[in-house]
């Protein structure tokens, strides 16, 4: 296997190292690596900025270096384009911000970009339509939240050790026809933006990759060019005629119904794992009263518990959650300080609230206070005149530890009847008690 690594930093048995203008024909190697980077290195220091902001390049006083350029993308795009289409090889192209460009001031003008390179490509599959490389825009976007892989191709190995280096660029479709209709989306981030893309082009393949900044060259080698090596051993063709399909051989068929029912299988292993999610989820949201997202957080987390402990609980706007259980009825204000203890204002609200509401109820401060440390290492939760003020009122004053510690308690099978009723008739600070 015969490697042309294009501005791409990597090391390995087959490869060979070249710059754009010097390289072999690209259609005589087997894949070609390349990397946007340093193309923009051909116009630097001979383009002219323009008024309007444009780097520019003027036929005719530039020295012919117009001219030279392109003639050298049209003539690379066709090796590219023939290495693809008759080669069976692939072209992987790191995916870098798009945004660096020349123009060249002809009659009309017309621009080059770093992939420019790239052939022009019409795909198709309907209802959708893509015209490469135009049809893909690389908009600038850095971060390290690559959070999904997919899970069995040739690149995941590569894709997975180097996703804690990050990306630069995600990949977007320019008319929003989605790139899952026209290959492989190899790899996501958190919000759903393509980083990794597959597409067959002909009888090769069009490969996107995340830029992965500061990747070892020699253990990128390792990884990626086995990868590239499983992808060109592969003798059928992708994206084949659809006759072809008709042509089975004996004991194909036994393979399409274990793939059945390996599918259903796996649907069904899927809708577990959703429900394991979910009830997962509760436990940690519930963990939300050590550790909450703010005051918003702690009050979805006492709404948790309070339910698990047999309230029905009801949000009242700008007061906090109303509690209802056959021993009463409670309106619980949570409150939360990120670093010392809360003070009377929180104390106030509540007294507050509670005379604003139209119904009789008993009040219950749930506090959150200094969450970074460890709760028992926690100092303390309230200030003096908030202890003696709930007192005085008969308010249920309590941390979100202790709450979590009846909640231990009556996940554990413990009763919460008699949790409810002391929560409900408290006065002062409540401390969780057998």
């Amino acid at each position: 296997m015969r490697v042309l690594a294009l501005g791409w930093d990597v090391e390995g048995p087959g490869v060979v190292a070249a710059q754009l203008p010097e390289a072999d024909s690209l259609a005589s190697f087997d894949a070609v690596l390349y990397d946007p980077a340093s193309v923009p290195e051909l116009w630097r220091g001979h383009a002219e900025l323009s008024g309007d902001g444009v780097w520019r390049l003027y036929p005719g006083r530039d020295l012919g270096l117009s001219r030279a350029l392109e003639r050298l993308f049209s003539l690379r795009r066709d090796e590219l384009s023939a290495l693809l289409q008759k080669g069976g090889g692939l072209a992987v192209v790191r995916a870098r911000a798009g945004g660096e460009f020349v123009e060249i001031a002809s009659s009309p003008p017309h621009r080059l970009t770093p992939y420019s390179l790239l052939p022009h490509l019409s795909l198709v599959a309907d209802p959708h339509h893509l015209v490469l490389p135009q049809g893909v825009r690389f908009i600038p976007r850095r971060g390290q939240d690559i959070t999904w892989i997919h899970p069995a191709h040739p690149l995941t190995p590569y894709l997975e050790a180097f996703a804690p280096l990050g990306y630069e660029a995600v990949l977007v479709s320019s008319l929003g026809a989605p790139l899952s209709a026209f290959g492989n989306v190899l790899a996501k981030n958190r919000v759903g933006d393509v980083l990794a893309w597959d597409v067959p082009v002909g009888t090769g393949r069009l490969l996107f990759l995340p830029s992965f900044p500061g990747a070892d060259p020699k253990r990128a080698g390792e990884l990626l060019l086995p990868a590239l090596g499983a992808l060109l051993s592969r003798p059928l063709a992708e994206g084949g005629p659809s006759w072809l399909s008709k042509y089975t051989l004996p004991g194909e068929e036994g393979l399409a119904e274990e793939a059945r029912a390996l599918e259903a299988e796996g649907r069904r292993l899927r809708e577990r794992e959703e429900k394991l999610r979910e009830a997962w989820g509760r436990f940690d949201s519930l963990r939300g009263l050590l550790f909450p997202r703010g005051a918003v957080g702690l009050l979805s987390a006492a709404r948790e518990a309070m339910e698990c402990l047999g309230f029905s609980c009801e949000p009242v706007p700008q007061d906090g959650l109303l509690c209802r259980a056959k021993e009463g009825t409670g309106l619980l204000r949570a409150a939360f300080s990120p670093g010392g203890p809360i003070g009377p204002e929180e104390h106030r609200a509540l007294l507050l609230s509670l005379d604003r509401l139209a119904q009789e109820a008993h009040g219950i401060l749930l506090v959150v206070a200094e969450p970074r440390l460890d709760p028992p290492r926690r100092g303390p939760q309230w200030t003096e005149a908030v202890r003696q003020g709930c007192r005085r009122h008969g308010i249920t004053l309590l941390s979100g530890y202790q709450l979590f510690r009846a909640l231990q308690h009556a996940l554990g099978g413990g009763g919460t009847e008699g949790i409810r009723r002391s929560l409900l008739s408290w006065e002062g600070e409540w401390g969780w008690r057998l």
